[in-house]
């Protein structure tokens, strides 16, 4: 998967199931958790469901908050650290 086509999985995502505004303008650059889209709860959510379109494990432990503040840098950082999630 390409980090553009991360990017709109992740807007669709929150379009989908966050309560936005039908005309708020939510891009690669949008601010995930500073604008209130998402909750903390929210957030982990979005993880989860990124996990699960890319079989990639992320952990954000190590990560600077500014990394994944952002859509694109949240799809940056998944795309680059990620690892392949352990089989259940």
């Amino acid at each position: 998967m390409i980090p553009e086509q991360l990017q709109q999985l992740v807007i669709e995502w929150i379009k989908a199931n966050k309560r936005t505004s039908n005309h708020a303008e939510i891009a690669a650059e949008t601010e995930l958790l500073g604008t209130g889209i998402l909750d903390s709860f929210g957030f982990l959510d979005l993880i989860m469901h990124i996990e699960s379109k890319t079989g990639l494990q992320i952990n954000l432990a190590d990560a600077d908050p500014s990394q994944f503040a952002v859509v694109r840098g949240l799809c940056n950082l998944a795309l680059s650290q990620g690892q392949p999630c352990p089989q259940a």
